[in-house]
């Protein structure tokens, strides 16, 4: 990643360095790699492939900053407010065609169908989501399909492209894109809890954001099936409550419901899955399946 903001110029070059120089999960080329690794091989000459897959995040994660006018990313100020809207979306797009340029150079069009499916489900899930109402049907099953095109697709995608690049079968591909998408629901479970019961020092985000921009996550629409403040909540989901004390009531709501409870069992159960289909996998030394237990463990318990 920091050859391609060397290479660019010195406008991109100062954006990304300040991007870069932020904390980092890598969760997603992690699983890339281990899903492309074999034994008494290095998975070094794939290295290219798993930072197309982080440049690829880090621009949805600089457009996401514009669209929801987050203020800090990763515990510093966001680029859009260290810079502008400008300068944040435009890197984002310079990091996008970087990943495009990398992939391509592939040539293997079984590795771009699973990239363009990464990125045109995350878009449709952010669309989805975008243009929810409270009065939309089954609230709670809409949510799920949202967040298993806009997050969990992207951890199959980097999982299956990592099974694909060493030429697993079409059963253990399956198996791994199972995988990265049991965790990535359950990492999406917990990205939106801790945007109620997290801790902006630790998340590097500001908590609450997600109710801020009026967006539905299991905390709330779990909150608004148990609690009987259903109406200050939908007043504020459309627009119509603007005070402070009025947001923390609702915060306060979210907290004192079984939303939170209810989410982090949620988040169990798909963690459980992806460890079943862990010990399912087949060829991989026991290091492998070690770091994806491991994994499992710090998805469920970050910033708790």
């Amino acid at each position: 990643m920091q050859q391609i903001v060397d290479k660019a110029s010195p406008e991109i070059n100062n954006v990304g360095n300040y991007i870069f120089n932020g904390a980092g999960k890598r969760i997603r080329p992690t699983l890339f790699l281990l899903a492309a690794s074999q034994s008494q091989k290095s998975v070094t000459p794939y290295i290219d492939i798993a930072v197309a897959f982080e440049l690829i995040h880090t621009a949805s994660l600089l457009h996401d900053d514009v669209i929801d006018q987050a203020s800090t990313r990763r515990g510093k100020e966001a680029v859009h407010v260290r810079w502008n809207n400008k300068i944040s979306v435009l890197t984002g797009d310079y990091f996008l065609s970087q990943a495009i340029d990398i992939l391509s150079s592939y040539q293997d069009w079984r590795l771009m169908d699973i990239v363009t499916e990464v990125i045109r489900n995350m878009t449709v899930g952010e669309m989805e989501q975008a243009f929810a109402n409270p009065d939309m049907p089954d609230l709670e099953k809409r949510y799920f399909n949202w967040i298993g095109k806009k997050s969990a697709s992207f951890f199959a995608g980097c999982c299956k492209a990592g099974a694909l690049i060493r030429d697993a079968d079409d059963a253990e591909k399956d198996k791994w894109s199972d995988f990265g998408f049991n965790l990535g629901i359950a990492f999406q479970l917990i990205d939106d809890l801790l945007d109620y019961t997290g801790k902006v020092e630790y998340t590097g985000k500001p908590v609450h954001g997600d109710l801020s921009n009026r967006v539905l996550t299991l905390p709330l629409i779990r909150t608004r099936k148990s609690n009987n403040q259903d109406g200050l909540i939908h007043r504020l989901l459309d627009n119509e409550v603007e005070s402070d004390l009025h947001f923390s009531e609702v915060v306060q709501a979210v907290l004192d419901s079984d939303g939170p409870k209810y989410t982090y069992q949620m988040a169990q159960d798909y963690i459980k899955r992806a460890n079943a289909i862990i010990e399912e996998i087949e060829d991989r030394h026991s290091l492998v399946k070690e770091a994806l237990r491991n994994l499992t463990k710090d998805v469920l318990n970050r910033n708790k």
